[in-house]
């Protein structure tokens, strides 16, 4: 089994997911955009998984490599229906292919706070406890999703959290990747650091990665499910 993966930044990765993977003998191919060009194909891959990052999805002047990564992920989900999975911006991205609409929220959603899965026998999330806190840092978020789509999860700042498309595509907005030093190193980029200090304060750093610390046991194992659940479409 080999995925294929699309990373934005290079300190955006997929994080304990990448120990998922090996736990289940899966090959990965990491395309950075920020690095390479964007010749690239989805040929003899059994899965495309976007990650996050600090653009959004209405940048293609600032990254010209998006246009090209936006038509594979409409190959990938449209034309081949490949199995996808989108994280963060990845969640955003495969909305926007799909006819949704991003928009600012009023609030950003930055550091930890619980999500509610509204549909519990969704088959990505499989065993998962209905109600768990994690990692959030975005400041757009997906809407006017298609009726082909069915919203799986919410929080109390964003309405679609998780959702799926025909049960092969799924975008997720929070983070379950996260690491001991996910919070530091990716307030190395000035974008997620400014972001971070003006939602909560100068001390902010400290005081999320403390919180992160503390749900990284239940992170992981609701990863590992997830991963668990995300290859039986593999199979099917």
């Amino acid at each position: 089994m080999k995925f294929l993966i699309f990373q934005h930044i290079s300190v955006e990765g997929l994080g304990y997911f990448e120990e998922c993977f090996k736990k289940h003998g899966i090959d990965i191919d990491i395309h950075d955009f920020s690095k390479k060009d964007s010749d690239v194909t989805l040929k003899d891959y059994d899965s495309l998984w976007v990650l996050g990052g600090p653009m959004n999805t209405d940048q293609e002047e600032e990254f010209p490599w998006m246009r090209a990564e936006k038509n594979l992920i409409s190959e990938a989900v449209l034309k081949r229906k490949i199995p996808f999975m989108g994280i963060c911006l990845g969640c955003q991205l495969l909305a926007e292919t799909l006819g949704g609409n991003i928009i600012r929220m009023k609030r950003p959603e930055i550091g930890v706070a619980n999500v509610t899965l509204l549909d519990k026998t969704s088959s990505l999330f499989h065993n998962c406890p209905k109600t768990f806190k994690a990692l959030h840092w975005h400041s757009y978020q997906a809407t006017d999703l298609p009726d082909e789509c069915d919203i799986l999860a919410k929080s109390n700042l964003c309405d679609i959290q998780a959702f799926s498309y025909q049960d092969h595509a799924f975008g997720i907005q929070f983070h379950l990747e996260e690491t001991k030093d996910t919070v530091e190193s990716w307030c190395t980029v000035p974008e997620y650091k400014k972001s971070l200090e003006q939602a909560l304060g100068s001390d902010g750093i400290n005081y999320i990665n403390k919180i992160v610390s503390n749900i990284l046991p239940q992170s992981k194992e609701i990863a590992e499910l997830i991963v668990k659940n995300f290859i039986k479409k593999i199979h099917k």
